[in-house]
């Protein structure tokens, strides 16, 4: 038996490309318009972003199906970490990793330059942004060390103070195109399988 998920929506005002997160390495990927009728389809011989007009029998090399696979992400990348009151953490990934005001976050793997405590350790998040983490902890120099490079930011705890087991963030499924969500406000179901056989 292979993996496969089912997906439904009903499209905006204004049908968008869509990106659906399947946890598996994509295989096939058949869309079905609800209200409209028709369906496309597209399997991992094909080029990405083609897809097959089940209904018209013809091939289209653009605005289908194209796999979406990210490296493995398992905490938000630290490019910066200033020494201020408070300290600020400057990353990407924070909101895929979920990382909230109230967390306990891990900081680790950042390269700092060892002239005062450092900034591998334990703190608590105060407020976050797209890109900044802001701490409730005081990072100032001389009593911390000054960053240099790297880093993770991972959550500990979460704002009740219940443990957040390590968990993998990144993304495995497909984005589909505008040519294959359907059309505006339209009901679709997408049923998309796995390469890998599930026992």
């Amino acid at each position: 038996m292979a993996q496969i998920k089912t997906f439904s929506w009903t499209n905006p005002a204004t049908a968008v490309a869509r990106n659906l997160d399947v946890g598996f390495a994509v295989a096939e990927v058949t869309t079905i318009n609800v209200t409209a009728g028709g369906s496309f389809y597209w399997m991992d011989q094909m080029a990405d972003a083609s897809y097959l007009d089940v209904d018209a029998g013809t091939i289209t090399p653009t605005n289908g199906v194209t796999p979406l696979s990210q490296s493995a992400i398992y905490g938000a990348s630290i490019t910066g970490f200033t020494n201020a009151n408070p300290g600020v953490i400057t990353a990407s990934n924070i909101a895929q990793v979920g990382i909230v005001a109230g967390d306990t976050i891990k900081v680790a793997a950042v390269a700092d330059d060892g002239s005062g405590t450092s900034l591998n350790g334990t703190f608590t998040v105060a407020s976050v942004t797209a890109t900044a983490i802001t701490l409730v902890e005081n990072t100032s120099a001389p009593t911390y060390s000054v960053y240099v490079s790297g880093g993770k930011a991972t959550r500990v705890t979460d704002t009740n103070g219940d443990a957040i087991p390590t968990e993998n963030y990144a993304i495995q499924g497909v984005t589909l195109g505008t040519d294959v969500v359907g059309g505006n406000d339209d009901v679709m179901v997408a049923v998309v399988r796995g390469s890998n056989s599930v026992t």
